[in-house]
């Protein structure tokens, strides 16, 4: 699924590489867990993997595909195609409602749509479907996101990751606003939907306790071998 050589980045101005990874591997389905301090660089790898940002040298291959490769206009097709994110602050649109926050990604890939409507479904559906799968009451699906709960936007974010069965889900911190019981039932969550299809989960966390549950356990500090300039 994932695999980096030799990966090098720094931001424009600075000395120090942020990043410099030797090597790294994620495996078709494998549950990771990539715990790093704030400040780490767990956003910059992020931002990499997911082709908005390119490395000073190395690779990065996602299915494949090295995303250095890539131009600007492919990498963003191939995020479409392939990824879903679940970020820490949700970025759902406040005025739209759950479906309808679901099913806008995948209007911005084909692969995804066709991917819901080979499975007999439209978007909408298949919206619903997850939606519900995850918990959500269906007398809920016509309010906008903003009048729901932490826990409820929670869902809605997590669907849209989902929708369109991409290979890879990228989740940021989608717990940090929750207590522990809940923390470990959405992860528990998380986990039965990539499980229907084999999705890859990369789950980006500082909070070291939730690493039992996963596959595998990454440090940022073990796997990121900066060296800084003097």
């Amino acid at each position: 699924m994932l695999e980096i050589n030799d990966l090098i980045f720094r931001w424009p101005g600075q000395t120090d590489a942020t990043l410099n990874i030797p090597k790294l591997e994620v495996a078709a389905g494998e549950r990771v867990f990539l715990h790093g301090p704030s400040g780490s660089g767990k956003s910059t790898l992020l931002g990499l993997l997911s082709g908005v940002n390119k490395p000073e040298s190395g690779s990065i291959r996602l299915l494949g595909k090295d995303l250095a490769q890539l131009s600007d206009a492919a990498r963003d097709k191939f995020r479409a195609d392939h990824i879903g994110t679940i970020f820490q602050n949700f970025n759902l649109l406040p005025y739209l409602s759950p479906i309808e926050n679901v099913t806008l990604g995948c209007h911005f890939s084909r692969s995804r749509t066709e991917r819901v409507k080979a499975s007999g479904n439209t978007l909408t559906q298949q919206g619903e479907q997850l939606l519900q799968q995850l918990g959500l009451d269906p007398s809920i699906m016509a309010r906008s996101v903003a009048q729901l709960s932490i826990g409820q936007q929670q869902r809605v974010a997590a669907a849209r990751a989902f929708i369109g069965q991409p290979e890879l889900i990228i989740a940021d911190e989608p717990t940090s606003a929750l207590d522990a019981d809940n923390r470990n039932a959405f992860i528990e969550l998380l986990f039965k939907e990539a499980s229907q299809y084999g999705a890859t989960i990369l789950f980006v966390s500082h909070d070291s306790s939730l690493a039992a549950m996963f596959d595998k356990y990454l440090s940022l500090s073990d796997i990121n071998e900066v060296v800084q300039c003097s």
